[in-house]
């Protein structure tokens, strides 16, 4: 399902309800560190090298390659003639009181985040310049870089939800008021292939897992 947020196509799938549980019980059993203001599945090393691969759990196969299915729609939808590949995956969970810090996500053409757990109305919180203050020189109201100026988008939680997204939209996670863990899965994404620019121009890219 695509829809207009922002001025720009967010798309949505949802796992299947049955299915959802067998994931949720995995990413509970995965080990967290500490992550200022969250926790984050301690297979991302801290270092930055390698990593950040949480589709190599053979628990979550299934749930990836769905994924990949939903992804095989949005190629369709926007025209592009190669595959996207996974190339980052990692868990995020937040614990009652807890939340996830402004972020975008570089390294990636998409970004996506799957909802395992969490209340309904602890939503992520998106932000996007507001045409109307951004494309013009005058400031009339004040300063643009206050919220107000900027185009807002909060989306709720729903277990088994799978929200595709433009990286570069800043966003986070607003604190998690359930007596429960919030669980989210973070996936970025790259085409991987022949990028041709109209004839003109080409370039091969192979996305490594």
């Amino acid at each position: 399902m695509k829809s207009d947020v922002l001025s720009v196509p967010f798309y949505k799938f949802y796992y299947p309800e049955e299915k959802r549980d067998s994931v949720l019980q995995t990413l509970k059993g995965l080990n967290y560190r500490h992550n200022d203001t969250n926790w984050i599945w301690d297979g991302v090393p801290l270092d930055g090298v390698g990593g950040s691969d949480l589709y190599n759990i053979p628990d979550l196969k299934d749930l990836f390659d769905w994924m990949g299915d939903c992804m095989a729609e949005i190629e369709e939808d926007m025209g592009i003639t190669t595959n996207m590949v996974c190339n980052s995956a990692w868990a995020n969970l937040n614990k009652t009181g807890e939340w996830f810090f402004d972020h975008t996500h570089s390294n990636c053409f998409m970004s996506s985040n799957y909802y395992a757990s969490g209340d309904y109305n602890d939503v992520t919180h998106w932000v996007h310049p507001n045409p109307w203050f951004h494309y013009s020189n005058i400031w009339p109201c004040g300063a643009w870089t206050e919220e107000k100026y900027n185009l807002v988008h909060n989306e709720p939680t729903e277990a088994g939800k799978f929200i595709v997204f433009p990286p570069a939209i800043q966003h986070r996670a607003l604190p998690n008021t359930s007596k429960d863990d919030r669980i989210t899965i973070a996936a970025n994404w790259f085409p991987t292939g022949l990028i041709n620019a109209s004839g003109v121009s080409h370039l091969n890219v192979k996305v490594i897992q």
